[in-house]
Formats: C-alpha cells, structure tokens, sequence
C-alpha cells in the first residue's frame, strides 16, 4: 500500500522498529507500507568456498551462534533457486534445521541463504543472517569466492559490544576469511533491492563511514584486495604482512585507540570503543578510520565498477555506480601533510576500555 499523505507515513513509522524506512521511499511511488530500509551494525565475511564439509560445518556454527541473540526475531528464510524439495520461502519457525537444509545442496551447487526479521517476507529488518556459499566448480574456477553477513540493531551493539566482536572474531576463525569488515551499513530489503537501493544511496552521503553496496554482488571484485576499513576490519596475515613490513604500526595506530585479534588466518582490527557513522553533521571522516585507511590503503582494490545496480537513479540521489563507486572507495583518503592534524583529532575520542574490547587479546603488530 502506498500512503496518501505524510501524516500518515508518520503513524505507520512511530510503530515500526526504531530507525525503519518504508519502502520504495525515493522512488516516484513510495514510500510503501512495508520497512524497505534501516540502519544496523553488519559484518562482513569474504571466505574462500561453502561446498566442502569443513566450511559448511563452519557456516553451521557461525549461524548457531548468531540465532543465540538473534532468534525471537528472525522471521523468514529465502533460499536463492534452491534444489528440488525446498521452499524458496519458508517462516523462520517452520525451517529446516540449517544442516539439514544444506545437505540438500550438492557441492557442485551454489547457495544462497537469507535470514530476515521482516514482518513480511519482502521487508527487512535490523537482524539479518545471510550466506553465500560458491560451488566446487566455482572455486577451481578461481573467480569467485563466498561471503557471510550478520547484522544487529545499532543500540543492542552499544549495549553488547564485546559479544558482536566476539561474533565476528569466530566467524572469520571458522571460516578461514580471506578479508572482512564491520560497522554501520543500511540493511535493504533484498527482495525488492531495485526500490530501496536509492534509500541506502541517501544515507551514503549522510553518513560517511556506513558501507554501502551488496556484499554478495561485489564480492568476484574483492578477490584481491580489501573494499575498505571499518570499525572492525579483517586482513588475512599474506596481505596485512605487506604493510607490517612497510608501517611501523604501533605508531601508525596507536594502541589507546586501535588494537588487532588474530583469527587464525589473519587479523582483525578493531578502531575505537563503538562504530562511527560518520556523519556529515558531526564528523563525516573519523579519525581512527582515516589513519587506518592510511595504512591499509596499499591493501584496496583500484576498482569495483559499481555498488548499485538498480534504475532508480536521479540527480538529486544518484545510484553509486562507476566514478562515483571509486570516489566512494577513496573517502578516507587524505594527503600526507594532512597526517598531522588527524593525529590531533584521534585525541579527543575515546580509549579503548575492557567494556569495549578484549584487551587482554591484543597481538604484538610490530
């Protein structure tokens, strides 16, 4: 249902989970009756297959820990063409079990699994779980590689800092990440993405540290190197090795404000206490992800082509595609004499505390 007015659009939104966006709301016929958008926490993991049963026993397990906080919300399940027998859709509650439903997928057969707390089956919500395991002969292929994402509401992270860390550190543990990122990130509507991308675009300008794009759709251009930094960011030892080398990082990243967890496979490093949004009100380039970005800069793909790839593009919110997908890239960057004054600007946040990190966790970086 489209809304007549905005008085009414206002009386469905004071009813919806805090920060929802109804749907379609930049396209000429929104917004609808349905969350089209909202922001969360989400993280990211680029791993490399979910054919394998190690790696499927892995994404099991990841998943079993998120349900622990996140299951009196979970409301639907999409499966992306599922093999015979499945449901494309299913309610949450009526689901298989997740082990049962990827014995169903042969290893030559690639996955696609979406968990939402839409209250319909096309909405969207604050805790999202999804995974796309690429098949065996995706992997020999060489040009594909897998992702899993988790999200959670932006006050329950403030709340429940150290058990979303915790999450993301396993995850990237059991999964072998090859790289990974977390922190704000507009949660779209999957099933209808075309309408609601052009809301996640607004907010890419409003806020410049939430990452913006389809984890899943970008992820063959992120085989090489890293999208970006966040307040949580994965690097694989072969490419952080790199800028070891080069960085001397316990200047470069101080350890009041920045501290790395090894995952096994890599590092993760965690930027400050909380996530920044980077708004264009407050402070739209934080410190502690500019001079992260400084060190981790060598590490970045030079090109992703686009993050967008809907129609509903207008000069007043323009889709990121193309330059505008390469300057996005580019936000945090800044000129070597400008060093300085981001150093200044890190002393007024916050220093990493017990209830914020796992201090007692910190690696030697030198």
């Amino acid at each position: 249902m489209h809304f007549k007015n905005q008085d009414d659009y206002k009386v469905w939104a004071d009813q919806q989970e805090k920060g929802a966006i109804g749907g379609g709301i930049f396209t000429p016929d929104g917004p609808e009756d349905y969350v089209g958008a909202i922001p969360a926490i989400r993280a990211v993991v680029y791993f490399k297959e979910g054919y394998s049963d190690e790696m499927r026993k892995a994404i099991i397990e990841c998943f079993d820990d998120y349900q622990v906080y996140a299951k009196d919300y979970l409301t639907w399940l999409w499966q992306d063409e599922p093999p015979k027998g499945e449901k494309a859709t299913s309610a949450y509650k009526d689901a298989k079990p997740l082990l049962d439903i990827l014995k169903s997928y042969s290893q030559m057969k690639a996955f696609n699994l979406l968990y939402t707390s839409g209250k319909e089956k096309f909405a969207t919500g604050a805790w999202e779980f999804n995974v796309g395991g690429v098949s065996k002969w995706q992997v020999e292929n060489g040009t594909y590689q897998s992702v899993l994402t988790f999200s959670m509401p932006i006050a329950w992270v403030e709340e429940n800092t150290k058990v979303f860390i915790g999450l993301f550190i396993k995850c990237a543990q059991r999964l072998k990440a090859n790289h990974g990122y977390a922190g704000y990130a507009c949660i779209i509507s999957r099933i209808r993405d075309n309408k609601n991308e052009p809301t996640e675009a607004y907010f890419s300008r409003k806020f410049w540290a939430m990452n913006v794009g389809n984890p899943f759709l970008e992820a063959d251009h992120l085989l090489h190197g890293i999208k970006t930094v966040s307040w949580l960011t994965a690097v694989n030892y072969e490419w952080f090795n790199k800028v070891r080398e080069e960085e001397a990082l316990n200047s470069e990243l101080p350890m009041n404000w920045f501290i790395g967890y090894d995952y096994g496979n890599g590092i993760v490093i965690q930027a400050g206490n909380l996530p920044l949004s980077g708004s264009d009100e407050i402070d739209p380039l934080p410190a502690p992800y500019v001079l992260l970005n400084r060190v981790l800069k060598p590490l970045r793909v030079e090109k992703i082509q686009t993050l967008h790839r809907g129609n509903y593009s207008t000069e007043e919110i323009p889709l990121i595609k193309g330059y505008r997908a390469e300057a996005w890239m580019k936000r945090f960057d800044i000129e070597d004499d400008q060093k300085l004054e981001y150093f200044e600007k890190l002393q007024n946040e916050p220093k990493l505390n017990a209830q914020h990190a796992f201090l007692d966790r910190r690696i030697d970086w030198k």
